[in-house]
């Protein structure tokens, strides 16, 4: 199963189904996210992307801005869920822009909600470990109940993996 189809077929449906899940971000736009929208119709479903010409494969509610400036968007634990899938390693590359994001996400997001980290395991696209992202020590990993796992890796060429966090308690 590739990546795109894990998203659609076993991370999607389930925070669809959630009724605990509403108000969810995704960040990073491209052709292949356009029908995300439909998806999503019942939720609060809004998206973000640094370039502004991403708007287009974006939600109605769509924020042309970087991850690193999350909480200009939106209020602390107002988010249900975060969806960042292929901007690290694709944009989102120095670490102190990570650690910024990351620390972002952990402020908007509410206690319990979860940040879905989606990147690709190959040099090119890893600028240094996931592991080395200190403030992914503000969140807890998550089982993700589909996966019964907190890390989910595709395969695929480029190694596609999902990380799964939950807000925790600090």
């Amino acid at each position: 199963m590739d990546d795109r189809r894990v998203l659609k077929n076993g991370i999607f449906p389930y925070l669809v189904q959630n009724e605990a899940y509403q108000k969810i971000l995704f960040v990073g736009c491209k052709v292949y996210t356009r029908g995300y929208n439909e998806i999503f119709q019942e939720k609060d479903y809004v998206t973000l992307d640094i370039d502004p010409r991403q708007r287009r494969h974006g939600a109605k509610q769509h924020i042309t801005d970087s991850l690193e400036n999350l909480d200009q968007h939106f209020h602390e634990n107002e988010l249900d869920v975060i969806i960042c899938n292929g901007v690290f390693g694709w944009g989102l590359n120095e670490k102190s822009a990570v650690e910024t994001a990351i620390e972002k996400c952990h402020v908007c997001l509410r206690k319990d909600g979860i940040l879905l980290l989606g990147w690709n395991d190959i040099p090119k696209r890893r600028p240094f470990p996931l592991e080395e992202v200190d403030n992914l020590k503000l969140f807890d990993e998550f089982t993700f109940p589909p996966f019964s796992a907190p890390r989910y890796a595709t395969k695929t060429h480029n190694r596609h993996i999902y990380n799964f966090y939950t807000k925790s308690n600090i």
